[in-house]
């Protein structure tokens, strides 16, 4: 029993942050009291492993419940013992991602009454193979069943789904080889190496797979079809990178049979499926609009086998059973669909499967008393076809630029806001590709624009000069690449307050980018808007604003006319007026801004409430207080409707308000400020910064009204959290032990005051040069502390004397 031994020390009891990430969409949860390590325990944990490679075991009752809680992105299988039942039962049966509940004891007849009071619970189990029989019958059939959509209003242009689109577009144009299929099949081996079934599923997919049989292994529901609906469903970059090879095949198999139905009419085909009641609501709202499948959509041309799911399906208060009718023309372009029930390994399903992007109109929601169910009726289209085409198309002028690999990870850094997964993406290409791979240079640069976007400036510069050295010795001198690595490099130089070395960088961009581009381009405008922003740097606001708006005609040239580069320089040029003290008309850019990044950036998107806060800073410098915070009030709905009350975007808006209000009315600023740590608490590791910042600007307010300990108490947690996901060179912590040597000043704490002053200045000269007002500013700050010290120690000298 030595692998069940090593199961049990690495699967019992784990905090939620401890669980490995799971890459399927069942999560299986077993709770037993005397959970131990005895050979029927051991066997059980093992076969229920065989069912679910990511199956968690507690004896701890408080720990599963936490695990449970934190589970948003899986649905929970959770069997647990007659000692626990009812308690966990009481504690857990609302929480959405509990889908069934498994009681597994010694006396099924006491449990029953629970069956009639929850429906959760699929069964009462005494015998460990009618338990697990049951518990593969459900998983199969949720498999199945799992579907998550995205809904598009062709007047709002969705950002997230265009997005999504553009996403699966960049991936079917990766190339394929040996190479990607052994990646995906490690990948799959070690996510699954306790489970031999899967494991031998694997082994037969390397001897036997050809593209040809894409459909085939898909239909099979084993390990392939688990983790890319999963992928899929989920948006999880990484997964679907990983699986390209697989997703490239099964792409264009559809694509080639699909020409097999042209001669047919329009189809009528049937999906049944369980929808979490707020989907529901969104699809009987949104009549007339499109939506698009995450993922690949498999159908019947049979009512009865899509009703038979719904028969066999547990009803829940939760969500709603639903039968979508779909009719779907074979003659459309760009909703592709084959009939795939002569490859699938299901059999009898007569199963037509949709490809990637397909979009349905829904076109009526109501009750179908005959057949005693919510029936969805859509119809696949080609409507917003065009939109999609049109991002598409910006897609493809860019990968003339850059490969389909490098755009990939670009998408992710500035369309997704994912400066982390996009980080972990460059460095697994560094890793991955060979080193004389013609990407290397452009890996290296975009791993300084990750560093760049998290502000570790010194980090950002290394790997910018590593690409531009290695560029030089590649590329004639006035490549398009040579000038983004001056860009690059000049940007950095901003950053660090070297302005007219800055200047010299982008100027040297410029002459490349005429020379090269006479009329307009898209790099040529990015580097004309940051020589802009030099010159606002440097305080002379005409010359920025005349280079600020000669980028923003040539992006309206080269850019969709939503664009969050174009919404950028909107900003740039709000804030030189901001500058030149002219705030109606910095309020009117900053405004079409933030209205043409709700157009194009998903909802999530932390730029969204950055440039929110600009605008609400700029009413509270017009003294316009009352109609910043209905403004706060608005957003705020919004986004609860649309994210659910714990998002850190909720938190932000949160901040924004406390922000507003933290000099005249501090109490409720600080009740703001709660409200936002208490939507943060069960943040992920990448929205710790935002805790961080919310416990800086607590600890200010605290300091300024003189309770110097609470002050010290969130400065303190804030350093801490800034050091847990910063590098230690960051300007986050310096400002932060700048903050806490102001805190000991005051206590008159001087020694340590000192030593945070200090700290805080060698960070800054590690990033700056020595005229930069960071630097001047923590210099003057020692200097102050040791007038302080003298004034401190000349009047002990006289009490001294006195006495």
């Amino acid at each position: 029993m030595a692998i069940g031994e090593s199961l049990n020390e690495r699967r019992q009891n784990l905090l939620p942050n401890e669980v490995s990430d799971n890459k399927e969409d069942i999560q299986l949860i077993w709770l037993h009291r005397n959970m131990n390590d005895s050979d029927d325990s051991l066997l059980i944990q093992t076969m229920l492993i065989e069912l679910n490679s990511a199956a968690q075991f507690y004896s701890d009752f408080d720990r599963c419940l936490d695990l449970i809680k934190s589970i948003k992105d899986e649905q929970i299988f959770l069997i647990v013992s007659g000692a626990f039942a009812q308690q966990l039962i009481l504690q857990s049966h609302h929480h959405r991602s509990l889908l069934a509940i498994f009681i597994f004891c010694s006396d099924d007849q006491y449990y029953k009454p629970l069956m009639q009071e929850y429906n959760k619970i699929i069964g009462i189990f005494t015998d460990q193979h009618d338990l697990l029989e049951s518990i593969k019958e459900k998983m199969n059939l949720v498999e199945k069943q799992t579907l998550t959509f995205t809904l598009f209003d062709h007047k709002q242009k969705s950002s997230s789904f265009l997005l999504h689109q553009m996403l699966i577009y960049v991936i079917k144009q990766m190339s394929q080889d040996e190479q990607s299929k052994k990646q995906m099949l490690d990948m799959c081996r070690d996510y699954y190496k306790n489970n031999k079934h899967e494991l031998k599923k694997i082994e037969e997919f390397q001897n036997t797979y050809t593209r040809d049989k894409a459909i085939e292994w898909y239909t099979d529901e084993c390990f392939i079809y688990k983790l890319l609906n999963k992928a899929l469903r989920t948006e999880d970059i990484e997964l679907l990178f990983t699986l390209r090879f697989f997703i490239i095949d099964l792409c264009s198999v559809i694509e080639r049979e699909n020409h097999l139905l042209k001669n047919e009419g329009t189809l009528t085909l049937y999906r049944a499926t369980q929808i979490p009641n707020e989907e529901f609501e969104k699809i009987k709202e949104n009549i007339g609009k499109t939506i698009s499948i995450n993922g690949f959509l498999s159908t019947s041309r049979n009512i009865d086998v899509s009703l038979e799911f719904i028969h066999n399906n547990a009803q829940s208060n939760d969500s709603t059973s639903v039968l979508f009718e779909i009719k779907a023309n074979p003659l459309l372009t760009t909703v592709i669909f084959a009939n795939v029930g002569n490859k699938s390994r299901m059999k009898g399903e007569e199963e037509v499967l949709f490809n990637l992007n397909s979009l349905f109109k829904i076109v009526s929601v109501y009750f179908d008393s005959t057949l005693n169910v919510w029936k969805v009726e859509l119809n696949a289209t080609d409507e917003g076809a065009e939109k999609i085409e049109e991002y598409l198309s910006l897609s493809r002028q860019e990968m003339e630029e850059y490969t389909p690999l490098i755009y990939f990870g670009r998408l992710l850094l500035y369309e997704l806001d994912q400066a982390d997964r996009a980080g972990k993406y460059f460095n697994m290409l560094l890793k991955s590709l060979p080193h004389d791979h013609p990407d290397i240079a452009t890996v290296y640069n975009n791993i300084g624009l990750v560093h760049m976007e998290r502000g570790e400036l010194n980090l950002a510069l290394k790997n910018y000069e590593i690409a531009y050295e290695m560029r030089r010795k590649q590329l004639p001198s006035n490549h398009p690449d040579i000038a983004g690595s001056l860009n690059n490099i000049g940007i950095i130089y901003r950053a660090k307050g070297d302005l007219n070395t800055a200047l010299d960088y982008m100027q040297q961009t410029l002459t490349i980018d005429e020379s090269v581009h006479p009329g307009n381009n898209l790099g040529k405008a990015i580097t004309i808007e940051n020589i802009g922003r030099v010159y606002m740097d440097k305080e002379d606001l005409d010359t920025a604003l005349t280079y600020l708006s000669r980028a923003l005609e040539m992006y309206k040239h080269v850019l969709p006319d939503q664009h969050s580069q174009t919404a950028l320089c909107l900003g740039g040029i709000g804030y030189a007026h901001e500058k030149k003290g002219i705030l109606d008309i910095a309020l009117d850019y900053y405004q079409q801004q933030l209205n043409m990044e709700e157009q194009c950036l998903p909802f999530e998107h932390s730029n969204l409430s950055i440039h929110l806060g600009w605008i609400i800073n700029t009413y509270k410098k017009m003294n316009e207080i009352d109609k910043a915070l209905d403004l706060c009030q608005q957003k705020l709905l919004i986004q609860k409707t649309r994210l659910g009350e714990n998002h850190p975007r909720i938190a932000r808006t949160l901040m924004i308000m406390a922000d507003l209000i933290k000099d005249d009315n501090p109490d409720k600023a600080l009740k703001y400020y709660e409200q936002a740590l208490s939507v943060l608490k069960n943040c992920t590791l990448s929205d710790y910064q935002v805790t961080s910042e919310c416990l800086t600007s607590m600890a200010y307010v605290y300091s300024k009204n003189d309770m110097i300990e609470d002050a010290l108490r969130c400065q303190l947690k804030a350093l801490e959290l800034f050091r847990q996901t910063l590098s230690s060179d960051h300007t986050y912590i310096a400002i932060s032990l700048r903050n806490l040597g102001l805190c000991y000043k005051k206590m008159n704490n001087l020694s340590e005051a000192h030593r945070y002053f200090n700290e805080s200045l060698s960070i800054y000269q590690a990033n700056y040069g020595p005229e930069h007002e960071m630097v001047k500013r923590g210099e003057a700050d020692i200097a102050r502390l040791k007038e302080k010290q003298l004034s401190l120690s000349a009047h002990e000298e006289e009490q001294r004397k006195f006495k």
